[in-house]
């Protein structure tokens, strides 16, 4: 962990925000850990993250989020927020990245963004229609379709038609880090893409303990063996 200054003067690496279970640092009252990122922050970190908090773009969209939470806080679905917020930001043009697998649901989110006041530009992942060989792949990677899934190519069309704030749905894990890695516009996800829980990954973890635990334990087992 980059520059976190212990009781000792040392850096600590092996426990951090998620090992912890006080969560004092919501103003509860509760004691840090030894090992709190918030007791031992470096001050010349602390002054640089605030000063680009303090960069004009930075700091709108600091406000504006705040905004629509407070305002909205448990009242908003995720697509009600990404909209509020997108009006809040004054944006007019909205590109959208999806997985063509939600091609309906992203036809559904431009209805809804344009009868919202947007301008709306959307992108399929299979944009292009490279094949999978051509880029390298195995043979035997083709059989969930012979076209290989684009998001640079994705990010590179959404910046070519300006848009201001783009909208991912449902992108393949890897894919959906590069696409964010080539966006010129800000991203925000909307949908992520889980098939086995109706792209809802949170309820692999919510189940950890019960109905998921067999089979996350087994892949669990199974990389340990490989390491």
């Amino acid at each position: 962990m980059a520059r976190l200054v212990g009781e000792q003067g040392e850096s600590s690496a092996s426990q951090s925000c998620v090992s912890c279970g006080t969560t004092a640092c919501l103003g509860k009252g509760g004691a840090h850990p030894p090992f709190c990122p918030s007791v031992g922050i470096d001050e010349q970190l602390r002054q640089e993250v605030l000063a680009v908090y303090a960069e004009p773009e930075n700091q709108k969209i600091m406000q504006v989020a705040a905004e629509v939470e407070c305002d909205h806080y448990c009242e908003f679905t995720r697509l009600q927020e990404t909209i509020e917020f997108a009006h809040l930001m004054g944006f007019k043009r909205i590109g959208i990245a999806t997985c063509a697998a939600l091609i309906k649901e992203s036809r559904t989110l431009r209805r809804l963004l344009e009868r919202a006041g947007f301008e709306v530009f959307g992108v399929s992942c299979k944009v292009g229609e490279q094949d999978k060989l051509d880029f390298g792949l195995p043979p035997e990677h083709a059989w969930t379709g012979p076209t290989l899934c684009n998001p640079v190519l994705q990010a590179r069309l959404l910046a070519e038609a300006n848009t201001e704030l783009n909208v991912v749905m449902g992108l393949c894990v890897g894919h959906d880090i590069l696409f964010n890695k080539y966006s010129e516009a800000p991203v925000t996800t909307l949908v992520v893409k889980d098939r086995v829980t109706g792209h809802n990954p949170c309820i692999a973890l919510e189940l950890a303990d019960g109905l998921y635990k067999g089979r996350l334990e087994a892949q669990v087992a199974a990389w340990d063996e490989a390491i």
